[in-house]
């Protein structure tokens, strides 16, 4: 038995592991509850810049945000134009602390801002050093964290398509105001703040236009020529479905070079046609019943006299010297031609150019348009005019009046936009005769007929291509008369599923092919009328679509 007063040394071991294991789970949760609120102090943090508008630019923010200008898309919906919330780098000259420091900040982030290059910096109270930023940029910007440095909320008209429409979209200046095409014709409905969520929709087809552009542009290359271009109507309600002139350039750069080529030949060029005119000739003689398909012109000389001038026959054989009417289309016979327009009559011919439209300004809503110089009738110049040389004309209006010699005989006004009505302005000739020149003109492309038009090259299986070359030497620009360069057109129609389709194909100042035919001709029908046949043969099936016919006839 233990005596009371006895010191006890029992070491309770139990009761002190307690106490240790108490202190050290207050140590965890008090480490765990400085991380938890650490944590969330930090995801906090980063949810805040996350939202924070100041700090990073959210595109599809801005795109919900009112804009200045409506968009532009095709007749399947796909923009052409549309406008981007954006911002500008401004600087306030009067806040730079440190010149040099803050040059080379900028020069970090933006490579191509050297400030010493800007001129008058301190001339004015700030000055904008780049424009409409994108996402990337602005942040950049913001990270400077320089305070004479601001972003001033700007819009960027944004042309997805580039170069594709460049001659019919046209552009915009600083002030999101158009300049050209159809950005400045329509610049007030394209502000008007009511139509704003509603684009504005062009009868024009991205996928043509595509086809159209590639085969024109290999085509360049192909005969080394300076230019070209193509516009494709619908013959049946006067809608432009495809318009490209070449050269054209970036929308989103604002900036060409070599001003003088990069116009729009369809619609503001003027060239001499050569003989697609025969077309015109031959109808109007038709209509006013002096000629038949099957009359014969006996006896043709190689060449007629007009005053002091001299009219030979383009290239003169003994083939050529007895011709039908049909047959002087498809031997694109000149004096054939002179003698079909002197049997109507002189003065018929010129009214029957004039009421076609020949000489008119188009009223196709783009503002770059032109309409053929004066002309000073006489009878030699109709007469030469029967097969195009001395008279000028767009494209556009080449086209639109050929589709009135094939669509019955109706001359639309044409227009680029999908939902505005339009109006037949006169009736140029009866169905009958229509149906007459349809075939007529489908001899000349047909490869089986025996003389072996100079469209041929246009024959595309399945199309009934119909059409007519030209090929005219060019005015000279230095002196008086004509230079040694050309011009070949070809227009042609063909049908697809009801409609009518009229297509013009111009090459300008083109070289022969050795690669491609094994020889240097540069008649319209070894370029012009081969890029045609080409157009058709793929742009065929697309217009043969149900989708697509059902837009072309509801308009």
């Amino acid at each position: 038995m233990k005596n009371k007063d006895q010191l006890n040394l029992y070491f309770d071991e139990s009761s002190f592991q307690k106490k240790e294991n108490k202190n050290l789970d207050v140590r965890i949760n008090i480490i765990i509850s400085v991380f938890l609120i650490f944590s969330f102090l930090t995801v906090s943090k980063l949810f805040a810049l996350g939202m924070d508008k100041k700090n990073f630019f959210f595109y599809e923010t801005y795109l919900s945000e009112p804009v200045k200008r409506r968009p532009i898309v095709d007749q399947n919906n796909n923009l052409l134009a549309y406008n981007i919330k954006t911002h500008d780098l401004l600087i306030r000259t009067k806040k730079i602390k440190n010149f040099e420091n803050l040059n080379l900040k900028l020069k970090i982030k933006f490579p191509d801002i050297n400030l010493k290059k800007i001129k008058n910096l301190n001339g004015k109270s700030f000055h904008i050093i780049k424009k409409n930023l994108n996402p990337s940029e602005y942040n950049k910007a913001i990270s400077l964290g320089e305070p004479s440095i601001e972003l001033v909320s700007n819009e960027a008209r944004i042309y997805p398509q580039k170069n594709l429409f460049s001659h019919i979209i046209g552009n915009v200046d600083t002030d999101n105001q158009g300049v050209s095409g159809i950005e400045k014709f329509l610049n007030d409905d394209l502000i008007d703040q009511s139509k704003i969520e509603t684009p504005v929709v062009l009868s024009l087809d991205q996928n043509l236009q595509f086809i159209i552009h590639q085969t024109l542009t290999e085509g360049l290359k192909v005969f080394s020529a300076k230019g070209a271009s193509a516009v494709l109507i619908n013959a049946n309600n006067g809608k432009v479905v495809s318009m490209v002139s070449l050269p054209d350039y970036n929308l989103n750069e604002r900036s060409i070079n070599n001003q003088d080529n990069y116009f729009n030949k369809n619609t503001k060029g003027l060239y001499e046609m050569g003989s697609v005119f025969k077309t015109f000739a031959i109808a109007n003689g038709l209509e006013f019943g002096k000629i038949s398909r099957e009359k014969i012109y006996n006896d043709l000389p190689s060449q007629v006299t007009c005053g002091k001038f001299v009219i030979e026959e383009y290239k003169y054989s003994k083939d050529k010297k007895n011709l039908s009417v049909n047959d002087i289309l498809v031997e694109s016979s000149n004096i054939g031609t002179i003698r079909v327009v002197q049997d109507t009559g002189l003065e018929n011919y010129q009214n029957f150019l004039k009421k076609i439209g020949i000489f008119d300004y188009s009223k196709v809503e783009l503002p770059e348009v032109s309409a053929s110089t004066n002309i000073r009738w006489g009878k030699c110049r109709t007469l030469t005019a029967s097969f195009g040389h001395g008279i000028n004309t767009s494209p556009l209006q080449l086209t639109r009046a050929f589709a009135s010699i094939i669509n019955g005989g109706n001359l639309y006004e044409t227009s680029i936009l999908k939902n505005k009505p339009v109006k037949v302005s006169s009736k140029i000739m009866s169905e009958s005769n229509s149906e007459i020149m349809r075939e007529i003109l489908r001899t000349n492309v047909d490869k089986k007929y025996y003389r072996g038009g100079s469209g041929r090259k246009a024959d595309i299986k399945g199309y009934d291509v119909m059409g007519k070359t030209g090929t005219a030497l060019k005015p000279s620009k230095s002196q008086k008369g004509y230079s040694n360069e050309i011009l070949n057109v070809f227009t042609s129609a063909f049908q697809v599923d009801g409609n009518y389709y009229a297509l013009t194909v111009l090459i300008d100042e083109p070289k022969g092919s050795p690669e491609l035919w094994g020889h240097n001709r540069r008649e319209s029908g070894w370029n012009a009328g081969y890029l045609n046949g080409q157009i058709i043969q793929k742009i065929g099936p697309i217009l043969n679509t149900l989708d697509y016919q059902s837009v072309a006839k509801l308009n």
